[in-house]
This record gives C-alpha cells, structure tokens and sequence, in this order.
C-alpha cells in the first residue's frame, strides 16, 4: 500500500489560494481557516500503479513553498540513490546554461571554435558548423548514435572524437534532424571542459553540485562521463534542482539563473524544417513531442506546441521510469522516483503522470497545503 514519507519535524501550513480575514457577523469572529488540503485520492492514484513498478516508486509533489507530498509504494524511498537515466539530461543542460550566464560558453559558440579530431583538426563541415543550441536541443544533424563513443574505459575527449570520426563526414546541416541519444550532451560537455579547464564532473560540482548542497554521491562517474544518461542520484536531491526549475532559476535566495534563459530553456528547439529522426514518445506513445534546451515539451494533443496545442508541461523522463516534471502555469511540479529493472520502462510513469495531474491540482486547491519539507 502507498504511504506518506516521515515529514520534516517542523510543519509549515502555506495558505494555497488567499482566504479572507478579519471579523464577520454580530460576534465578530474570525473566519475560520480552510481544512489542509486532501491527498487521499492522490495516494489512491499511485497505490493502483504499484503493480506497474517492480522496483516500487515514490512520487513528490512541490510548490514553490517547498515539498507539499510525498508518498511510496512497494519499498523505494527519496533516499535510494539510483541511475536516473534521461533524466539527467534536463540537469545537464541547465549546468552548461549556467556557464552560458557565465559567459563561458555562448549559445552562438560553434563545435569548430573548440573541438579538434584525432589529428588535431578543428572540426569542419556540417558538425563543425553545429552551434551549442543545436547540441542542447539534439537538432545537430547527427541523426545516429556512436557505439564506440560509450565505452567507459575512454575519456570523454576520446569519446567525442569517436563520434566526431563517426559523423563528421555524414552529419546533415545542423537543425535538420532530432535525434535522442547520448552523442549531444557529450560533444556540449567537453566544449564545457575545454572553456573552463575543468572535468565536466568539477563543472557539475560547482555550477550545481555546490549551490543546491549535493553530497558528493550525487555525480556522473567518469572519466568518460555520459551528461545524458549518468547522473547517479537520490530523490531528495534530484527534487532541489527541480525546485529551481519550478521557481524559474531561483534557489532560496540564489539566482542561479535569470529567467530569460529559463524561458529559452523550455522554447522550442525545432527549427521549421527539422525531422525527428529518433524520439521515445513516437515510438512508445505515439506523440510528436518537440524538445527545449533539455526537456520536452509536453503538449495537449502530443504535437508541435503552438497556439493550437498549448504546452502542458516541461520534463525529462529517464528510461528506467525516473519522471520529473514542472507544469506550464507554474502551480507545481512533480517527481516519480523508481528504478525500473528494464530499459524502456518508461510508459508506466508517463501513464502516471497524465493520471496525477487532475488529482493534484484538486489537492492542492482543496484547502491549506502543508509543507512537508522545506527547500532553500
């Protein structure tokens, strides 16, 4: 059965919709405060989905007051650190924003104004032409993945140079093609070494791993690290970088990015003629979802988003069902931890998820949402 997770020891009641004050009738009473909010049917929602995870699942519910739920089922807690798999992409791309803001990097900045092939050629052609916009958006023009680029026993230096000498010469002009895998994030990583003289894991710790107080556990493994699919994790910590996600940039007092490049972030990485090429939602749920600087944008009628199919949500499922997400409006976001045992496990969550929706919102409008653990 699904249970609450043990709440912090200080519980902060968050008044979600404003309640009025001040006296009332002949007695000149106060009027009394709205019943907390009900998360029964939220519980309900998730304990009929248990079956659905082999490996168990919490899901965590935040407002920008902090986590508002938390509730598991079948034995995963917000402590197992795991594999988060896609899911890491979103948190990759904000690092490498991060050094945007910096003035690191550019968007503008070119793979041919950093990178060199084996025999220390700087890279020419389509891919040499490719802009960091293109690589956090996957529309490179690489429309496959590089097998040899994922050993583990290469740096990630070697590693892009695998893939350089595999799609340098086939690569088609950057924006025509959306392509999912691993080959993007890793071509951005290093261009992120080479600017700052830093490992991408030392960039990692500083751009993000410091300010949200990550422990050293939380970390991509190395030294051919995969920024698409390797941060190692657990759900207590993911949640702080969704958290700044949900508040557009900001972490307590920190303005780890301005909204300008949040908003970027979340825009359309398509161009007007680019194809998917490759896209788990086409394959497994049949949606033409587009993709931002990391995320995908989820819309209404699973299409190109647009005035006739509004985004619903922002997020970055990984392949074992670890689902984040932060809704258009603003009211809150959500985190579906799990650790699926098979690759492409990815439907459960996202069936989950499109569930969830309707029932957290009418929680949270129910009454006084209580905060169950506080975020910086």
């Amino acid at each position: 059965m699904a249970r609450p997770l043990a709440a912090s020891a200080i519980l902060l009641l968050i008044p979600f919709m404003g309640c009025g004050g001040g006296g009332t009738g002949d007695g000149g009473g106060s009027t009394p405060p709205p019943p907390p909010a009900s998360w029964a049917a939220v519980d309900a929602a998730v304990n009929a989905a248990q079956g659905q995870f082999q490996g168990g699942l919490v899901l965590e519910v935040l407002t920008p007051a902090g986590v508002v739920h938390s509730v598991s089922a079948g034995g995963f807690s917000n402590s197992d650190a795991v594999l988060v798999a896609s899911a890491s992409k979103w948190v990759s791309a904000t690092v490498i924003l991060r050094l945007v803001d910096r003035g690191s990097l550019s968007l503008d900045t070119t793979t041919g104004s950093l990178l060199k092939d084996g025999s220390g050629q700087p890279w020419a052609g389509n891919l040499g032409s490719a802009k960091l916009r293109h690589l956090l958006s996957f529309t490179t023009g690489i429309s496959g993945d590089v097998p040899a680029s994922e050993d583990a026993n290469l740096t990630l230096d070697q590693a892009v140079k695998a893939i350089y000498a595999d799609q340098g010469a086939t690569a088609s002009v950057p924006g025509a093609y959306f392509f999912y895998g691993s080959t993007h994030l890793r071509i951005a990583a290093r261009m992120a070494e080479i600017a700052t003289g830093k490992s991408w894991s030392q960039i990692v710790r500083d751009e993000l791993g410091a300010p949200l107080a990550w422990p050293l556990a939380a970390n991509f493994g190395g030294p051919n690290y995969n920024p698409a699919g390797g941060l190692y994790i657990n759900g207590q910590e993911y949640v702080k970088f969704v958290s700044l996600q949900l508040r557009k940039g900001l972490y307590g007092s920190q303005r780890l990015l301005p909204e300008a490049l949040i908003d970027q972030q979340r825009a359309d990485g398509f161009g007007p003629a680019t194809t998917i090429a490759s896209s788990p939602y086409v394959d497994r749920l049949n949606k033409s979802y587009h993709y931002g600087f990391g995320n995908w944008l989820e819309t209404a009628g699973g299409g190109a988003p647009g005035a006739g199919d509004p985004v619903l949500r922002w997020s970055s499922t990984g392949t074992f069902g670890w689902a984040p997400w932060v809704v258009a409006d603003g009211a809150y976001a959500g985190v579906i931890m799990t650790r699926q045992p098979t690759q492409g496990s990815t439907v459960p969550s996202e069936t989950l998820k499109g569930q969830l929706d309707p029932l957290i919102r009418q929680a949270l409008a129910s009454g006084t949402v209580t905060v169950v653990r506080t975020i910086p």
